[in-house]
């Protein structure tokens, strides 16, 4: 594909998702995540891509206590293997960088959600249970917040790093990308049964291995570079995404 196209830009969303599956499944996320990125990069390399944009994610912030997360934070404490493999794409970014002048972009992704999506993730599987009248599982008593992102706001941050001029000229750059508004899991669920018209039932369980207390994203570096603005709300969102999954599923 570089030999034939000969790209100038290139945009890397692929990878292995899911924190709590990578510690059950370790090998294919080193094969998807370490070994596919490293393809990337050396073809970026060896066919003279000026710049590279990837998906890193929140996940490398693990329990960091300083919130609203910064880029400038230290994140060399993972807490799962999916978000140790995203933190060794940065770090392998940046080499390339370094020693091939490739303007490398990361954007670390926060609880992305909406029509699409991974039907792995809370929103579809919440979505599903409420309207067949069974139990979800909320985790850590629903004592969690995420910085839920909707999948608009997402390509339009994707696009501007792809295709307006950044006011940064470093080759290396990092930025969080989020609604910079945190919500609350159980709050979360209330959107949904809006959404449903349909209370859900709720078993209360543990923290999982590998997952978060909290996210939320600072965006301040991103606005200033990119101009990047966020503007659909989580009741906004979910209803969109309701209204998307009766549809396609009948």
């Amino acid at each position: 594909m570089f030999k034939s196209h000969q790209f100038d830009s290139v945009c890397s969303l692929a990878a292995q998702g899911g924190v709590r599956n990578s510690n059950a499944n370790s090998e294919s996320y080193i094969d998807s995540n370490i070994t596919g990125f490293l393809n990337v990069l050396e073809c970026c390399r060896q066919y003279k891509i000026t710049r590279l944009v990837y998906a890193s994610s929140s996940s490398v912030y693990g329990n960091c206590n300083a919130v609203p997360f910064k880029e400038t934070a230290v994140v060399d404490q993972p807490i799962s293997l999916y978000a140790a493999t995203k933190r060794a794409n940065e770090l392998m970014a940046h080499t390339y960088s370094h020693l091939y002048n490739i303007e490398t972009i990361g954007l670390r992704f926060f609880t992305v959600y909406g029509p699409w999506g991974r039907p792995d993730m809370a929103l579809f599987l919440f979505t599903k249970l409420i309207l067949n009248d069974q139990p979800i599982k909320v985790f850590n008593d629903g004592n969690l917040s995420r910085d839920f992102t909707y999948i608009d706001d997402i390509i339009d941050g994707v696009e501007a790093t792809l295709l307006k001029p950044s006011k940064n000229n470093q080759p290396y750059k990092l930025y969080n990308i989020g609604n910079c508004q945190p919500v609350q899991l159980l709050d979360f669920i209330k959107a949904i049964e809006k959404s449903t018209g349909k209370r859900a039932e709720k078993l209360m369980l543990p923290m999982q291995a590998g997952d978060v207390n909290q996210t939320w994203a600072n965006v301040e570096q991103f606005k200033t570079d990119y101009d990047y603005q966020p503007s659909t709300s989580v009741e906004t969102g979910i209803k969109a995404f309701v209204s998307w999954y009766l549809a396609y599923y009948n």
